[in-house]
């Protein structure tokens, strides 16, 4: 197991290039409730929604909202809350590039 880890950290910080590898990671920890799935055609979020074909500037700017309250969610307030702008706009950065 101790080599998976390492090799998985590894190339995560490989493929995040100039990005913070603890920014990588914080992104990738998105995906464990945004699942990977395309949106259905309904026009209306699933939730919780799926990050995929997101636009960078909008995935900056609800993060934004709901760290300020002002969006309201059952977790996303609280996790946003920690985040800084720098943490906010990486996050978006690298889950953008996934599009």
């Amino acid at each position: 197991m101790r080599f998976t880890s390492r090799a998985i950290v590894f190339g995560l910080s490989v493929t995040a290039n100039a990005e913070n590898l603890d920014t990588s990671l914080a992104a990738l920890s998105c995906l464990g409730c945004h699942a990977d799935i395309e949106q259905p055609a309904t026009g209306r979020l699933a939730e919780p929604a799926s990050l995929r074909g997101l636009d960078v500037n909008a995935m900056v700017s609800v993060l934004r909202d709901y760290r300020e309250g002002k969006r309201s969610g059952t977790v996303m307030n609280r996790i946003a809350a920690g985040l800084k702008d720098a943490d906010i706009e990486g996050i978006a950065r690298f889950l953008g590039k996934r599009q």
